[in-house]
């Protein structure tokens, strides 16, 4: 008895450690921006950093325009912040602190005096867990491959990107999303409300995150359709990137934004902004990897 106790005793203690052992993954990114108008640069903001695994977007708020304010001023310094924080703690080998960042960078923006808001959305990569962090109504789902098994013996196996998680809208209304303003009193509105979350990553897992000019244009069927789509070319032929795919996206969305009402769903013309994340295995990256349209912030 003793010896079947100490026997179950280190498979146990065995299969803890090996649960215990994180993978370290990274991010493959592709990113982008189309703006409403032409020639402009628009309210939206993004970035991903490959050297760091880690993104962000903000939708700035269009009303602003009305009082003469470019609130794409405000949404882009916020992230400018916002990357500079997180290289700080990456460098510093500190774990991400998503809540610390998106403060520090709030009071940042407060302090210049930068009239303005805009939604929230920030992602960065640690080994095999992505902490994710969302204040109003950019979104982001998470999606795996996974196999389908024929029911007879013989049949053809098929693939499937299943949801493993799907972020929803902060609103105050319809149409009014929660945000960060230069007009609150203090920082509440971010330290009270945001959502943050935590995901287990394996490699082949797809991230699509975006302001709402993307996915108010395209829906969740149809963006798991061209998710699968890239997947079995890549698994079939290795072609095409996580860029291709980054600006499959914004082509569609836009064009829905600009199709007539009677042609099908969407037709809400808005700035777009997209960042697509594939999960690898680690290796070296190099340490210029930006994608932004963040003027400051550019390597």
């Amino acid at each position: 008895m003793a010896a079947l106790r100490q026997r179950s005793l280190t498979c146990a203690i065995g299969a803890r450690s090996f649960a215990a052992e994180p993978r370290r993954l990274r991010l493959s990114l592709g990113a982008g921006c189309i703006p409403k108008v032409d020639g402009q640069k628009g309210e939206d903001a993004f970035f991903a950093s490959l050297p760091i695994s880690a993104f962000g977007l903000a939708d700035g708020v269009g009303g602003w325009a009305d009082r003469g304010v470019d609130a794409g001023l405000f949404s882009r310094a916020l992230l400018h912040r916002a990357l500079e924080s997180m290289r700080q703690r990456a460098s510093a080998m500190q774990r991400p602190d998503l809540p610390g960042v998106a403060l520090e960078a709030f009071q940042a923006v407060r302090e210049k005096s930068l009239e303005g808001s805009c939604t929230l959305l920030l992602g960065q990569l640690q080994q095999d867990v992505i902490s994710l962090l969302n204040l109003g109504d950019c979104g982001i789902m998470a999606l795996r491959p996974c196999s389908i098994l024929p029911r007879f013996h013989g049949g053809t196996v098929t693939t499937s990107m299943r949801l493993l998680y799907r972020s929803t809208p902060m609103l105050h209304r319809a149409n009014m999303p929660l945000q960060l303003s230069s007009q609150d009193p203090d920082v509440s509105s971010l330290t009270e409300y945001f959502d943050l979350v935590t995901l287990k990553l394996r490699r082949g897992d797809v991230l699509i995150a975006g302001t709402d000019g993307l996915f108010d244009n395209i829906g969740d069927l149809e963006l798991k359709s061209l998710a699968l789509a890239h997947h079995e070319s890549r698994t079939a032929s290795s072609a095409g990137s996580t860029q291709d795919l980054a600006n499959a996206l914004l082509a569609r969305a836009a064009e829905v934004a600009r199709a007539p009402m009677e042609f099908g769903p969407g037709g809400k013309l808005d700035d777009i902004a997209v960042v697509l994340a594939e999960v690898q295995d680690s290796s070296p990256v190099s340490p210029a990897g930006l994608l932004s349209n963040l003027v400051q912030a550019e390597e």
